[in-house]
């Protein structure tokens, strides 16, 4: 076996257990830089923090290819009920909750393999509704969240449209830690995505809706968040309230955003 795949197994041993050790910075908490997209009108929520074994008892262990006895509900308060189930395994395995989080289990040691493919659905989306906003924080292996670096898609009516999001953004990257590839060490980050869908072109209802995603085999999902309505305003765009008005004269938010963007970024 030669180094890179030594040092392949050793990330996937260390992502199991939910870090990389003491190369991680810091303790990383997860669901934290989940945030508030603002939405205004008819809204719903669903989140889902600590997807864990502990929280989702019953779930088949390594690799991960046994089938999901049920969807997993979101599990915060003030959700509604979004599910979140398995569409495909991957190449030898598949993601099941561990004691970490959601890992895309399997036996390879190839950069950017297929660990399986998941869906967020909502069969009940408010009347109306044209605004999406999909959160989701996820853990690289290699270098790799997503397989194929392919940010999640959305479908609706039962379709396959597989629409691409019209905003995407990365919240935060939590360093945790390095791995040797072929180009040489390499941080390895848990990163906190948002992802925007304006629907309001679309002339017929929309009655259901799913988000599907794949990750990468040895890639971790720490949480996810789900946020609609039925009035389209850009993520970013919503007027601060007027306390947030008086923090940014005075100086204050510019600090502390400057102080976040540090921790996350340094």
């Amino acid at each position: 076996m030669n180094l890179l795949r030594r040092s392949m197994r050793a990330v996937a041993t260390a992502v199991v257990a939910g870090s990389l050790g003491a190369a991680a910075q810091a303790a990383f908490v997860p669901g934290e830089d989940l945030v508030n997209p603002g939405l205004t009108g008819n809204t719903q929520h669903d989140a889902w923090v600590g997807l864990t074994s502990a929280n989702y008892p019953g779930f088949p262990g390594f690799p991960g290819t046994g089938a999901w006895p049920h969807p997993m509900a979101p599990n915060q308060p003030g959700s509604g009920d979004g599910e979140l189930i398995k569409l495909a395994n991957g190449t030898g395995g598949g993601p099941y909750p561990t004691s970490g989080g959601i890992y895309f289990g399997g036996f390879s040691g190839d950069i950017n393999n297929l660990g399986g493919t998941l869906a967020v659905k909502d069969a009940t989306p408010v009347a109306d509704f044209k605004n999406v906003v999909f959160q989701v924080q996820i853990g690289e292996a290699w270098t790799y969240d997503f397989y194929n670096h392919a940010l999640p898609t959305l479908s609706y009516n039962g379709g396959s449209q597989n629409l691409a999001a019209t905003t995407s953004l990365v919240l935060s990257k939590f360093d945790n830690g390095t791995v040797t590839m072929p180009t040489g060490d390499e941080t390895v980050y848990i990163n906190t995505y948002l992802l925007q869908w304006d629907l309001s072109g679309i002339s017929s209802p929309i009655t259901d809706f799913s988000i599907q995603f794949s990750g990468t085999q040895h890639s971790q999902l720490y949480a996810l968040q789900l946020d609609q309505s039925d009035v389209y305003k850009a993520y970013g765009t919503v007027v601060p309230e007027p306390s947030t008005i008086l923090m940014t004269a005075s100086g204050v938010l510019p600090l502390a955003l400057l102080t976040l963007r540090k921790r996350h970024l340094a």
